[in-house]
C-alpha cells in the first residue's frame, strides 16, 4: 500500500464516523433528558427516605407507649451482672482482714499448739 492509498482509506473512514455521529442537538437533548431524570431520582430518593423515616419514628413511638415499667423489671440498685459469680476467689478469706504487724498470714490457718501444764 502507498501512502495515498492509506489517506483515502482513512478518509472513507472518517466520512463513515460521521454519518454514525449524532448532532449537537441530540447529544443535548440526550443530556438534558438525564439530568431531569436524575434529579427525578434524588427526589424519589429523598421522598422515600423520609417515608421511612416518618414510618419508623411511628413504630417507635407506638412501642414506647405501649409498654409500662413493670415489677418484674429489675431497678439498677438491685440488679446483678451475670458474671458476678466470677469475682469471688479461692482463699478470698485471708484476703479479708489485715494481718497485725508482726504476725503471718500463716498464724491465721494454723492452729496454735496447746499449752502443755497449764
Amino acid at each position: 500500500m502507498d501512502e495515498n492509498e492509506l489517506r483515502r482509506h482513512f478518509a472513507q473512514l472518517r466520512e463513515a464516523d460521521q454519518g454514525r455521529a449524532p448532532t449537537f442537538a441530540q447529544t443535548y437533548g440526550r443530556a438534558r433528558s438525564r439530568r431531569s431524570r436524575g434529579a427525578m431520582l434524588r427526589v424519589r430518593t429523598l421522598v422515600i427516605g423520609a417515608a421511612a423515616t416518618v414510618a419508623i419514628a411511628a413504630v417507635w413511638l407506638a412501642r414506647s407507649r405501649s409498654f409500662s415499667p413493670s415489677e418484674l423489671t429489675p431497678t439498677i440498685a438491685t440488679w446483678r451482672a451475670p458474671t458476678d459469680v466470677f469475682l469471688p476467689t479461692l482463699g478470698g478469706e485471708l484476703f479479708g482482714a489485715m494481718p497485725a504487724l508482726g504476725a503471718s498470714v500463716l498464724d491465721t490457718m494454723i492452729p496454735p499448739p496447746l499449752k502443755r501444764g497449764a
